[in-house]
Parts: structure tokens; sequence; C-alpha cells
């Protein structure tokens, strides 16, 4: 599965799960020292990235991005490409979450 963010194409994935026709991940961006939760849903088409503000628990936004307003919501990804790099790299399936990634550095 390629990942990126609108503002790093070069993330740490934390975490990542494939729920139905949703395909969920929590990035870290090194370089920025921001974490973003990507999600791409291949039933609506629904592509977005949903920052990680100081004050939030990033799992929380993990677990459940759809809670979340749209106004928390970044601008898709700036590679046209990109959703259909996401859609053709979709053959893994379930939660890969690495505890030891998610403490901040």
């Amino acid at each position: 599965m390629v990942r990126r963010l609108s503002f790093d194409h070069n993330p740490k994935l934390l975490a990542q799960r494939h729920t139905g026709t949703a395909d969920v991940a929590l990035l870290w961006s090194k370089r920025t020292h921001r974490a973003a939760v990507t999600v791409d849903d291949d039933a609506t088409g629904e592509h977005f990235e949903l920052l990680v503000h100081d004050d939030d628990n990033p799992l929380e936004l993990y677990d459940h991005p759809y809670a979340y307003p749209t106004t928390r919501h970044a601008h898709p990804p700036d590679d046209p490409d990109l959703c259909a790099d996401r859609a053709q790299e979709r053959n893994t399936q379930g939660d890969h979450r690495n505890s030891e990634d998610l403490r901040h550095p």
C-alpha cells in the first residue's frame, strides 16, 4: 500500500487497518513532526487526511476517523496518481499496530 501525506510523501506507518471497504492508516512525518490519519473508502470514493493536533489522542482519531468534523480534514493528497496506487495495492487486510511507534519521540 502506498502511504503518503499531503505534507510528506515518505511518512512512517504507525498503524493500519482495512475495515469493509475503508482503508485507515495512522502516519507520522519525521520531517515535520506531525501525524495524520488517512482514510480511503473504495465504496464511496472518499479519500481524506485528518490531521492529529497536539491535544488529540492519535489512536482515537485512528479508531474513529468518521466521528470528526470535516473541518479537521486536510486537503486530499496532491499526487493525482495516489488514489489509483492505493486501490491497486490493497491486498492486505487486518490491523497492524506497533505500540512502540505510538509514543512521542
